[in-house]
């Protein structure tokens, strides 16, 4: 039973990820611009772009996992042991969440102090 769970749980983390992966493909090669045809303008981002293996991997990895989604959802038993999974879950983290709240504020106020001296450093002084 732990072990089917467990299972579970892996599966549904690989269906985020391989979603995740999915959405970081590009959207075709025409969209696609050389920073010379735009002048100053520079991507800022990292382009992503899977090897065939991984490709297919993704692809096999999705469509286990929708092979386990709708054998979830015709498993009366299945279902009701992923419903207390997800349950726990939830519970699990609004719990670590709620215990760890003023280390993430913390943490948060740290992060907006440092974008905003960047800001600054980077913002010219206007002078009247």
């Amino acid at each position: 039973m732990i072990k089917r769970l467990a299972l579970l749980l892996v599966l549904f983390a690989a269906l985020a990820a391989a979603s995740a992966a999915r959405s970081q493909q590009p959207a075709g090669k025409g969209t696609a611009s050389s920073p010379a045809k735009n002048g100053a303008r520079v991507k800022d981002s990292v382009e992503f772009k899977p090897s065939p293996e991984l490709r297919k991997a993704l692809d096999d990895l999705a469509a286990s996992v929708q092979a386990l989604a709708v054998r979830i959802a015709s498993d009366p038993q299945i279902r009701s042991d992923a419903m207390r999974v997800a349950s726990g879950l939830v519970t699990t983290t609004q719990r670590v969440v709620s215990e760890e709240s003023v280390a993430l504020q913390g943490a948060l106020k740290t992060a907006a102090d440092r974008i905003a001296a960047a800001q600054s450093q980077h913002t010219p002084s206007k002078r009247p």
